[in-house]
């Protein structure tokens, strides 16, 4: 108390002391009071230090225990309180009211600790299956690591529930139980089916038949969906090893109807790849879907259901694939690839294929798939039009072998353009012509949308390569009566003004002083950023092509260094 209090309270008792000891009274007591609130004050400052260290949105990491801060806080707390014990009830409630905040941080803090302990005991039992995993072979070790992985997410899940703040929850979570939970799931279905066949194994032993059907549909019901090959490979062949071993009698409908659905959706499997499809196809899909949809069990109907739907969606490459497939190809031919690419859409604007059951997509006029390549007869053996039909690489080869077949009847059949150099776009006129045919349906005289303008607008459209056409006041064109073929001998020999050569037959190495502006982007893409490139910039080609993922960009892109500095530029760009 004060000096003037102490003399207030002298005075009303009436009680006479030296006033040495007033003295000594008053001063040790404002020597506690100001020892009690520095602790206090140290007590909340080390709290709020430990807070931030607990908080993602501080110095938090959701990984690292701020062991530390966490134990200054506590020794900061516990001198404080141990002093604010010594002072009357009144001072002490309000000093300890002070220090609730100091209690709260402690408290979140070990939740905050006790979470990390938490997710690292799940991570180390992550880590002992992923090392089980790392020896290719689903073991009985494997599974068993795999339940004491489940067991522990288990386990430690309240724990890591019980953190404060949503973003430092969560940041806990991602760092050690969803990827855990995601390994877990990934594996469920292998898991589940090697327990059943080590079950179906020893209850065939044992003669425990209804164990071994219902153990055996386990198997049927979770093999064919198991995600991962390895493992789904080593399963089946312990499943071939025992289900010749399964007594006929014991098999009722459900186990006949999930077997047959097994072996055709696997057999679907062995056939069906990335652009590949196969005449078993079709009809092995409608038995498969038809087979999953009988079956009772909603969530297995589906599982099965998603499961054909994946393998189905193999025959649908995507455009960057499918158009590097077509500029890969066709410059292996020597063949400008803007060219193969709008024959490619110009006889099929969607780029497709296939079906949706597998087979391949047939125009009224018998073409066959992207680049509706057409036997002349039944007996045509030319080329292998069953493969043409199931394989997308191969009716690529096929269709550029026609047009190749079609180029080579330059001089003979067709008339030359200039010097017949392939890789000039005005060359190919005729040989387009011929592609689709040689008839009055695309002499420019007798039709107005001939096949060859068709290709060469295309070109113009989508790969921005301007080409010049033959002007049809030019063309010197007759027909034979009977077959209505058309006939060129009166004038073999055509030129143009331009000659474009192609934008898109660069290798890694060259080096090109372009002729126009051009644009350097950051990446193979019109939504990367870009910078002007001055007439008369050299470019030095890095890598490519690549493709986008835009059906009608057929320009190609190449990663190229201008001026040591790496980026990307259009084939549009490179003339």
């Amino acid at each position: 108390m004060s000096s003037k209090k102490g003399l207030k309270v002298l005075l009303s008792t009436s009680l006479i002391i030296p006033a040495a000891a007033v003295i000594n009274v008053s001063d040790t007591e404002a020597a506690s009071i100001t020892q009690i609130e520095s602790a206090v004050q140290k007590s909340i400052s080390t709290s709020q230090i430990l807070r931030r260290a607990c908080s993602i949105e501080w110095s938090g990491d959701g990984v690292t225990r701020p062991y530390a801060e966490y134990n200054a806080a506590k020794k900061a707390y516990s001198e404080a309180v141990k002093l604010v014990n010594t002072l009357s009830s009144s001072k002490k409630q309000t000093y300890m009211a002070k220090l609730d905040e100091s209690q709260l941080q402690i408290k979140r803090a070990a939740y905050y600790i006790d979470a990390i302990t938490a997710g690292k005991k799940i991570e180390a039992k992550k880590h002992f299956l992923q090392g089980q995993l790392e020896q290719g072979v689903l073991s009985n070790e494997t599974v068993k690591a795999y339940h004491e992985l489940s067991y522990e997410i288990k386990k430690q899940a309240a724990l890591l529930d019980r953190v404060y703040g949503v973003t430092t929850r969560e940041a806990i979570r991602a760092n050690f139980k969803e990827s855990a939970e995601a390994l877990r799931d990934e594996l469920s279905y292998s898991v589940t089916v090697k327990m059943a066949l080590t079950q179906v194994s020893a209850s065939l032993e044992k003669e425990q038949n209804d164990s071994v059907l219902k153990e055996a549909k386990k198997v049927l019901m979770f093999l064919e969906v198991t995600p991962q090959e390895t493992y789904k490979k080593q399963l089946r062949t312990e499943w071939d090893a025992l289900k010749g071993k399964i007594p006929e009698s014991i098999k009722d409908a459900e186990y006949k109807e999930l077997y047959l659905l097994n072996e055709q959706l696997h057999e679907l499997r062995e056939l069906v790849k990335p652009g590949v499809s196969d005449a078993k196809v079709p009809v092995l899909y409608d038995s498969v879907t038809k087979l999953s949809q009988d079956i009772k069990n909603p969530a297995s109907k589906q599982m099965f259901t998603d499961a054909i739907k994946l393998e189905m969606q193999q025959l649908q490459m995507p455009i960057e694939d499918l158009k590097l497939l077509l500029t890969t190809k066709a410059a292996a031919a020597g063949i400008p690839p803007e060219l193969v690419k709008a024959i490619a859409i110009t006889e099929n604007g969607a780029f497709q294929q296939f079906t949706e059951r597998g087979e391949v997509f047939k125009s009224p006029d018998n073409g066959y798939g992207i680049m509706q390549v057409t036997p002349l007869d039944e007996h045509d053996d030319r080329y292998d039009w069953e493969k043409a039909k199931y394989d997308i690489g191969i009716n690529i080869e096929t269709g550029i072998q026609i047009l190749l077949e079609k180029w080579n009847y330059a001089g003979s059949r067709i008339p030359v353009v200039n010097d017949g150099d392939k890789e000039i776009l005005e060359n190919w006129y005729f040989a387009i012509m011929a592609y689709n045919g040689l008839s009055k349906f695309n002499d420019p005289n007798f039709s107005e949308d001939p096949y060859q303008l068709k290709v060469f607008n295309n070109i113009s459209k989508w790969a921005q390569v301007n080409a010049e056409v033959i002007n049809k006041d030019d063309l010197e064109i007759s027909y034979n009566p009977s077959t209505g073929q058309a006939i060129f001998s009166s004038k073999m020999n055509y030129k143009t003004d331009k000659q474009t050569p192609s934008t898109q037959l660069f290798k890694k190495g060259d080096s090109i002083v372009i002729s126009g502006a051009a644009t350097f982007r950051d990446k193979p893409s019109t939504a990367g950023s870009g910078t002007s490139l001055a007439k008369g910039t050299r470019i030095t080609i890095l890598d490519g092509p690549i493709e986008d993922n835009n059906k009608y960009n057929l320009f190609s892109w190449y990663k190229v260094s201008v001026n040591g500095k790496e980026g990307y530029v259009a084939s549009v760009g490179l003339k």
